[in-house]
């Protein structure tokens, strides 16, 4: 592995992936998620949510469509069951084959200041990269996201292929992310782990754009809908910044207001965390957390 100073970074992550294709395949997972995908275009990345009826959170995912073929990433702990809810969903006579891919096809995250560069690196001169649009090299399969607090990169690829790539990555000075520094710059960049969001409602973790209210019947619709009259949330996903170690778990602030904190992390005297707060505890902008002050800002994800 080389040093790198440029602050390029890969890490190749753990998910599950599940291949739908058949005619009908749009239409069985449209209606079990919460997001419509209908009508999205081919070529395209849609994050989705997977509720359950009383409009919680129990997966949330990554859709790509890709002419008559749709790939889903999802998370590794929830893949079985929430495959099971896609199969629950299907009707006997639609056609819909769902395929287990988790050994099949391997997924790695770009941190970098300039994609293009890699890209290029590649041999795929030309290239403009978009937000959410799947461009596909040869077996590959590249997409730029953007969250709260920046981009990446995904590259899907056959893992059979995975050794080559990361060679290509560390000759142009990529550096492989360990576990915990894959969870600092996740939490810098405000990517969204199912720890941080399982079991709440999706405004309360400013996930509201991942609800489509012009689409029919899914799981959780009709609480989503009911909050979306009442036009209130209690509470909110937020992201910590300050200079004290903290773990996850349940503390109180200055104040007394409980504090929910389920990822952290620590580096060079730097810390992130993701809490969920009451939204009356965020107005200021700082809140007072086990004797530290922490900068506190609301996540919102498109």
């Amino acid at each position: 592995m080389s040093n790198n100073t440029s602050g390029e970074e890969y890490y190749v992550r753990s998910q599950s992936v599940t291949l739908l294709q058949g005619s009908d395949s749009t239409n069985v997972i449209d209606r079990v998620v919460s997001t419509r995908i209908i009508d999205s275009p081919d070529s395209h990345a849609k994050d989705v949510l997977f509720c359950d009826y009383n409009g919680r959170i129990t997966d949330i995912g990554s859709i790509y469509k890709i002419q008559e073929k749709i790939l889903l990433l999802s998370s590794e702990e929830m893949g079985d069951k929430t495959r099971k809810t896609l199969i629950d969903g299907k009707s006997w006579d639609e056609q819909c084959d769902l395929i287990i891919a988790d050994e099949a096809i391997g997924r790695v995250s770009l941190i970098s200041a300039d994609f293009q560069s890699i890209i290029t690196r590649m041999g795929f001169e030309g290239i403009d990269l978009e937000r959410n649009r799947v461009m596909e090299f040869g077996d590959m399969i590249a997409v730029k996201s953007e969250f709260p607090g920046g981009s990446i990169l995904d590259i899907l690829l056959p893992r059979n292929q995975m050794s080559d790539f990361i060679s290509i990555l560390e000759d142009a000075e990529y550096s492989e992310m360990s576990e915990d520094r894959w969870n600092f710059v996740r939490l810098e960049v405000c990517i969204p782990s199912l720890v941080d969001i399982r079991g709440n409602l999706p405004n309360e973790c400013g996930m509201i754009n991942l609800i489509s209210d012009n689409k029919g019947c899914y799981p959780g619709q009709e609480i989503h809908a009911r909050l979306e009259s009442r036009g209130r949330t209690v509470k909110r996903l937020c992201l910590l910044t300050g200079e004290a170690a903290i773990g996850p778990g349940k503390y109180r602030l200055s104040n007394g207001s409980p504090a929910h904190i389920t990822s952290c992390e620590s580096s060079d005297g730097i810390s992130y965390a993701i809490v969920i707060l009451r939204v009356d505890d965020i107005e200021s902008g700082s809140v007072n957390l086990d004797g530290a002050n922490w900068k506190v800002e609301e996540l919102t994800y498109l």
